[in-house]
């Protein structure tokens, strides 16, 4: 009996070190670590030498950090031998896929083995499968009130006034209903403003609504998306601003090098408008119908590997009419975004219905998008309010009408070029370090 007792010991002891009965106990071990620290939508999955675990992170503000933290996790409940597989989700849609041995794991994470040739062994791509439909800790129907800077305008040079500026605090709420499918709504409050109604609007002086849409994420196939986005664009000059449908559609190489897509919206004029007399202020909704406004876009991009410089050109009919050439140039340091761009325009206006002549040169300009603390967010709740994660700013040399597109932020690209591979496999370093940074604070 002592012998039956013995040999069942060892029996349980080598199953638990095989790859299959490692796997099976990791998903509930990993699971749970996982929805300790704030992951969400969390499912998993085993063969006899893999395991997958689907995940989605709305605590730490980049991407790339959870997505490692994740597979670290993962990778410290198996073998060595085993394949471990992290499916990141954006609004619980899969979007991108991280493996690698849980061995070579663990010795890149100790600093055994070195990053550039961690990179070689790891496998990132676009995957938009399907993941299970039954998951843990659903990030669905939990609102999030975020707030933070909003706009900052300004027109410089002006006849009597140099520089005549506003800049807003705002607060967005969103919300997931589905999967892909979400709510948003901002308010825009003024919290300094010199020298007047900028852009002679005077709607930025007081409390006012922003955009407001309903949007839909969705993958096509592996490493293709498409976002329909429905409801009012509120933008920085109230001629933009619109009401209606766009549709955008991205397709990607698997590694994320290459992208190439289009746009297409159905929209009119609609616009939270305050007006002046003599007297008094007027405050009246403008709402243009029938819809009539058909703005395309149609693009290319390169993201080059090893600087995370992404050159995007871009052609299509823009706000006013319109049909124009652009190209951007961005490079990311991390979170942190700098774009260059360049504008030809063939100058048509639908307001005019006439070419102006004084819109058809080269311009351009430059973007910022800045993270904002603090890099980790509170738990998910029901109802959160926490923080802007990134703020947003961008200047053209001359002000014109031409090459303006409808920025909804909920495009394809808004959604998931922070999950794009390229981004994932440059910034391993830096994830890593927040990593371990992590471990230890867990551990004082």
């Amino acid at each position: 009996m002592r012998w039956v007792t013995l040999l069942f010991s060892a029996g349980l002891l080598f199953g638990a070190w095989v790859p299959g009965g490692a796997s099976e106990h990791c998903c509930s071990g990993a699971l749970d670590r996982l929805h300790g620290a704030g992951y969400e939508n969390l499912a998993c999955e085993t063969t006899d030498s893999s395991v997958v675990v689907w995940c989605e992170n709305r605590r730490i503000r980049y991407p790339v950090v959870w997505m490692i933290e994740a597979l670290t996790v993962v990778a410290s409940s198996v073998p060595d031998d085993v394949v471990v597989n992290v499916v990141a989700e954006r609004l619980a849609v899969p979007v991108t896929s991280l493996s690698a041995r849980a061995g070579d794991v663990r010795a890149w994470v100790k600093g055994r083995i070195g990053t550039e040739e961690f990179r070689q062994l790891l496998r990132v791509e676009f995957d938009g499968s399907e993941c299970p439909s039954e998951r843990r800790n659903s990030s669905l129907r939990k609102v999030d009130l975020a707030i933070g800077p909003g706009r900052i305008l300004s027109e410089f040079g002006l006849p009597g006034v140099w520089i005549r500026a506003n800049f807003d605090v705002s607060t967005e709420f969103s919300t997931a209903f589905l999967p892909g499918l979400n709510a948003s709504g901002r308010m825009f409050f003024p919290a300094y403003n010199t020298g007047g109604p900028v852009y002679n609007d005077s709607r930025y002086n007081e409390l006012r609504p922003g955009s407001a849409l309903l949007s839909y994420l969705r993958p096509v196939g592996k490493s293709g998306f498409l976002s329909i986005s429905g409801g009012m664009v509120e933008m920085a000059n109230w001629r933009y601003d619109s009401y209606g449908i766009v549709v955008d559609a991205k397709q990607y190489s698997p590694d994320g090098t290459w992208g190439f897509g289009g746009s297409f919206g159905y929209i009119a004029p609609g616009r939270y408008q305050v007006l002046n007399d003599a007297n008094q202020r007027y405050r009246t909704w403008v709402f243009v119908w029938p819809l009539y406004n058909t703005p395309y876009e149609a693009w290319t991009s390169y993201r080059v590997t090893g600087f995370d410089l992404r050159i995007t050109a871009r052609w299509g009919r823009y706000l006013v009419g319109d049909r124009a050439w652009r190209i951007d140039v961005e490079r990311s340091f991390g979170e942190t975004k700098l774009t260059v761009f360049g504008i030809q325009s063939n100058g048509y206006s639908d307001y005019l219905k006439r070419v102006d002549r004084q819109n058809t040169r080269l311009l351009g300009g430059v973007r910022m998008e800045i993270p904002l603390p603090p890099r980790e967010r509170g738990m998910p709740e029901r109802f959160r309010v926490t923080s802007t994660s990134a703020f947003a700013w961008s200047y053209r040399y001359r002000v014109g009408d031409v090459g303006v597109d409808l920025v909804t932020k909920q495009s394809v690209e808004d959604h998931v070029g922070a999950y794009n591979p390229v981004a994932v496999l440059n910034n391993l370093e830096r994830a890593r370090n927040r990593v371990r940074a992590r471990q230890s604070e867990a551990c004082q």
